[in-house]
């Protein structure tokens, strides 16, 4: 609407610059709560964030000492009110206050009217379809799509690796092939092929293998 000017950015600021986005998060699987072990910690149980509370989450607008701080407040009726009062940085657990530590949704609204079209060639009309050509999967659980979870930390979403096909691809990686990921030695790829071989598990957690997934 922006682009073909039936809406401008001053109407936009205009209407939703006092406005601010504030999610509803739901501590509803083992996932989120984990999240906030180190929130709860050394903390009576009456006072720790427990399964199915319900918190609100502002998006992270300032960054102090290198850190974001990233809003938690407790669950209320009405969110608009919590950029007023006291606030848990989710980082550190230190109490804070101020609306300037909230994103505005004037600002959300604008960034995303910014936002390149990846799925897309082009940049404006018909856009063309890119074609995707997929060299492996990685399974990723559902909360991975959770706005308000990617607000706390977005390098934490669940993943699941396809074991079976990980193992396929080291027992045909060449050395050649294995020293492009990063394993040097021929010996650690001889190493991994063969406890594939005799043992059929694999620790995906060592320093070469992941590597090697982070790669494929």
């Amino acid at each position: 609407m922006r682009k073909y000017g039936m809406i401008s950015s001053r109407d936009i600021e205009e209407k939703y610059a006092n406005m601010y986005a504030i999610s509803k998060l739901a501590v509803s699987t083992p996932n989120v709560w984990n999240r906030f072990k180190k929130l709860n910690k050394d903390k009576p149980w009456k006072e720790q964030i427990k399964p199915f509370n319900f918190c609100l989450v502002g998006f992270q607008a300032v960054e102090e000492n290198g850190r974001a701080v990233k809003p938690l407040a407790p669950y209320c009726d009405d969110p608009q009110t919590i950029v007023h009062e006291p606030f848990i940085d989710y980082e550190t657990g230190e109490i804070m206050q101020g609306s300037h530590y909230f994103k505005s949704l004037s600002k959300i609204i604008l960034q995303y009217a910014e936002h390149p079209e990846h799925k897309f060639e082009g940049d404006i009309g018909i856009l063309e379809r890119k074609h995707v050509h997929a060299n492996g999967v990685l399974y990723i659980g559902k909360e991975a799509n959770n706005i308000d979870e990617e607000e706390l930390e977005l390098q934490r979403a669940q993943t699941f690796i396809d074991e079976e096909g990980i193992k396929q691809k080291i027992l045909v990686l060449t050395p050649k092939e294995a020293r492009v990921y990063g394993v040097m030695q021929r010996s650690s790829l001889k190493r991994m092929k063969d406890r594939i071989l005799s043992e059929g598990k694999f620790n995906f957690r060592t320093k070469e293998v992941r590597k090697l997934v982070s790669g494929f």
